[in-house]
């Protein structure tokens, strides 16, 4: 029976170690466990403490892009190219040139913008006549072969407007550009819209606005279709009304003052160099650019080099008269080569 006491006395002590042992424990991990305040909640991720021995430098690079905008040529804004000025041109622009024209053409002769040798024109001619027409013992062809113009200038159609339908002599205009090209292959060509005419010469004679307007279209649409330059002179020597502006008009109506011509070689100059894209730059030491914005006065039968004698900024016409301090405009039927078309032949004005 002692024997029995003895080992549950044994057990009991055991088991009381066992325990004792075990709060031991649990006590040492209350003591020295870094345990939380019991006001604050346990953290389940305490954070890692690094100390500065165990890092190591950290460079931190941002890349900042910046949006970049590409704008095309149709879309980039460029300045405007300046507009040609109405009434200025370089004689050295037609140094190799033939103009061919009918009365209002012989106006460059006889104002001494061009010399006889450049110009082949004559009272009377329409595009149906020009091919067969002979001045000084030359056709227009003899003169286009001996000249080999570099470019060919046509002002035709004044003297048919009254008696030829636009649309047919247009066509007849079509046909004189096939054989002028043909001659000179290489001849860059432009055709020009002809003048318009007075209110009062319209009232009078049988040229007619509407006519002269209709005609002009044409000749525009032979231009396109021929690929050549065209001129339009008309609208430069129209006056607010439409009609032929009295600073170009002579007393007729019909025919032009000298301040008409350096609008035309203007405007087939600057037709010329648009539509074949032409470089041309005037030479800085020859005579300056004409223009009708100033007149000088010079006698009848002057040179035109008395040009050279005014500085190279002026700009200068010639107006031959006898006298300089008179207003009274020269008469165009005494001018040679510049007679009314009231004087063509029948025949020809019929054709």
């Amino acid at each position: 029976m002692s024997k029995r006491i003895s080992i549950a006395d044994m057990a009991v002590n055991a088991a009381l170690v066992l325990l004792s042992a075990a709060a031991a424990v649990l006590l040492c991990i209350y003591l020295f466990g870094g345990r939380a305040p019991a006001d604050d909640p346990p953290e389940t991720n305490p954070p890692h403490i690094i100390n500065a021995s165990e890092t190591e430098a950290v460079q931190t690079t941002v890349t900042v892009t910046a949006e970049t905008t590409v704008i095309s040529e149709e879309e980039a804004v460029t300045e405007p190219e300046p507009e040609p000025e109405i009434g200025v041109y370089s004689p050295a622009f037609f140094g190799k040139t033939l103009f061919i024209g009918d009365s209002l053409s012989v106006g460059l002769i006889n104002y001494e913008f061009l010399p006889p040798e450049n110009v082949f024109a004559k009272a009377g001619i329409t595009p149906s006549l020009a091919a067969g027409t002979i001045i000084d013992n030359k056709s227009v062809f003899d003169k286009a072969r001996s000249i080999d113009p570099e470019y060919i200038c046509i002002m035709l159609g004044t003297n048919g407007i009254a008696y030829v339908e636009g649309q047919q002599m247009s066509a007849e205009l079509g046909d004189f550009i096939d054989m002028i090209a043909n001659t000179c292959p290489n001849a860059k060509i432009a055709i020009a819209s002809v003048p318009p005419v007075t209110q009062k010469h319209e009232a009078e004679k049988p040229e007619q606005l509407e006519a002269i307007i209709a005609y002009n279209e044409f000749v525009k649409q032979v231009a396109e279709d021929k690929s050549v330059a065209f001129a339009d002179v008309c609208s430069l020597l129209e006056d607010e009304t439409g009609y032929l502006g009295s600073r170009y008009a002579e007393h007729d109506g019909l025919h032009l003052k000298i301040h008409a011509y350096p609008v035309i070689l203007g405007a087939f100059q600057n037709a010329l160099i648009e539509h074949y894209d032409i470089d041309f730059v005037p030479p800085p030491e020859t005579e300056p650019a004409v223009s009708a914005a100033v007149t000088v006065f010079v006698p009848a039968g002057a040179s035109s080099s008395a040009v050279t004698e005014i500085p190279a900024e002026s700009t200068v016409l010639f107006e031959p008269a006898e006298d300089p301090e008179s207003e009274e405009e020269p008469d165009a039927e005494e001018l040679d080569g510049l007679e009314d078309t009231d004087e063509i032949d029948e025949e020809e004005e019929l054709s």
